[in-house]
């Protein structure tokens, strides 16, 4: 902390100015002292990485000494003051001088050296010299340096061997635990170079990346619960916390990135041993899926070998929104409108965002597999005109669809529906046959009637559509529940595969 700061005064230049020596030192010390009081306030104290040989301290054995060679570098002590060692300089370690066992310093601090003497010829007594040389001097010493005016540049704890000699000094085998006669640099300051800033467009990019990183992971989370999906959720809030409120370099967005890519490739994974457990394939039959595993690996190539543009952050940047665009197509659809979804033609996915509200696929009866209408107790209670039989029709966007259809005309259906969560909104899809439409199914829940199936029109071209049903939180009272479609005397009723959703 700076408690008082000298009142600084600039020179000023007039016709008739008595410019005394005084007067030209007191210009150069101004510019010094407000050197020295930027570096407290910016930068603070310690070594400056990247500059020459950063002041690093290496043994060397010669001549029979114990020697140790200080790098050239550039450090700033807590004064502010500019540390420059130019060349590399060589101290002997004179341990008999000390009483062992005991630790020495190795320190550097501010030093100054006039230079450059003039003397004139005509006048011998007009002398002095023209230049100050900034440098820097280091000591060897058993005192504690106090980081003020002399700066740490390593310790080494001394001690003899059984013959009462110190032999070698060594580089430590472990850095963050040295052993006695080893250079130990673990208390050494250190500052903070100057680095490439980020724009204020390439922040608020990357945040809206890392944002919708994290509310992708979180929807697909939901979903299929893959350790992956959590963790891409919490890495990409913590690294969002970090931009906002952070001073982070251009540099430090690829080591925020590289965290998204190497995740998504555990969650490549993490989906392909999530089918092996559940003998289903999920994901990995989807294009979407092969697009996702090659944005990532493209991703990772661009990190690798990155080449420090603009422009290929950019491209690292749209890899991982197409990374989460790939991820919502896999698990994730798009939000939607309860019309919307009669008209999807493709399977429904396992996270639907309708309107503000997120559903979760729990349930499903595909009547394509055999074992369908056995492991949801299917059932038909004085149905006629029954059939069943695999249909090829139409959505609206001419999309073709094979599904296996159930036909009647009276009568009741029902089946069985498991893994409910009591108290929770039940959302129910239905993909129907509107061949013959303009009817109205009764449905019931455990043989209560509750809803009606309204078949609205029909459509003898583009036979599919998706008919939906929503049963109130209230209804579902416990994790089982039985579901039946019952028919009047009017009507055909014709459907094929049914989804059912709750609420997350």
């Amino acid at each position: 902390m700076i408690e008082k700061i000298k009142c600084f005064k600039r020179g000023n230049f007039f016709t008739g100015l008595m410019a005394t020596p005084q007067f030209w030192n007191d210009i150069q010390d101004y510019h010094l002292n407000k050197e020295c009081l930027y570096n407290q306030i910016f930068h603070g104290q310690g070594i400056v990485p990247g500059i020459m040989e950063e002041l690093k301290v290496s043994p060397l054995k010669k001549g029979g000494n114990l020697t140790v060679v200080i790098g050239s570098g550039f450090a700033v002590d807590k004064m502010g003051r500019s540390l420059f060692l130019y060349e590399p300089q060589a101290r002997v370690i004179d341990y008999k001088k000390f009483k062992l066992p005991t630790i020495i310093y190795v320190v550097i601090h501010y030093n100054e050296v006039l230079d450059d003497f003039y003397q004139s010829k005509e006048n011998p007594e007009y002398q002095g010299y023209q230049k100050k040389t900034e440098t820097a001097s280091v000591d060897i010493t058993a005192k504690t340096p106090d980081n003020i005016s002399n700066i740490e540049l390593a310790r080494i704890y001394l001690e003899e061997d059984e013959n009462g000699e110190i032999k070698n000094i060594t580089q430590p085998e472990d850095i963050v635990n040295p052993k006695a006669n080893e250079i130990d640099t673990r208390f050494v300051n250190w500052l903070s170079s100057v680095r490439r800033g980020v724009s204020p467009y390439l922040k608020k990019y990357l945040v809206d990346v890392l944002d919708d990183t994290k509310n992708t992971a979180s929807i697909a989370n939901d979903a299929v619960g893959l350790p992956g999906l959590r963790e891409l959720q919490t890495v990409a809030l913590t690294a969002k916390m970090l931009v906002q409120c952070g001073n982070v370099a251009f540099d430090d967005i690829l080591n925020i990135l590289y965290p998204l890519y190497d995740i998504n490739n555990h969650i490549i994974q993490e989906m392909l041993d999530y089918e092996r457990t559940e003998e289903k394939r999920i994901f990995s039959t989807k294009d979407s899926f092969n697009d996702y595993r090659t944005k990532v690996h493209e991703m990772g190539d661009l990190i690798k070998y990155f080449d420090n543009k603009l422009e290929t952050m950019d491209q690292v940047l749209r890899c991982q929104k197409d990374i989460l665009d790939n991820i919502r197509r896999i698990i994730v659809f798009k939000k939607i409108t309860f019309d919307d979804i009669a008209l999807i033609s493709y399977d429904l996915p396992r996270v639907l965002v309708v309107g503000d509200e997120r559903y979760t696929l729990v349930e499903f009866l595909d009547f394509n597999d055999y074992e369908t209408e056995k492991a949801h107790d299917f059932t038909k209670e004085n149905v006629k005109d029954y059939t069943s039989s695999k249909q090829a029709f139409t959505y609206p966007d001419l999309t073709e669809v094979k599904d296996t259809v159930k036909r009647y005309t009276f009568g009741k259906i029902s089946f069985t529906i498991r893994n409910l969560v009591k108290k929770r909104e039940l959302l129910m899809i239905r993909r129907s046959d509107i061949f013959h439409g303009n009817y109205k199914v009764e449905v019931e829940l455990n043989d209560e009637p509750v809803k009606k199936l309204i078949i609205d029109g029909y459509d003898s071209k583009n036979r599919w559509r998706n008919l939906s049903l929503i049963f109130e939180d209230s209804l579902i009272k416990n994790s089982i529940v039985k579901i039946s479609f019952k028919m009047g005397e009017e009507g055909r009723d014709n459907f094929g595969k049914v989804w059912f959703y709750q609420k997350l």
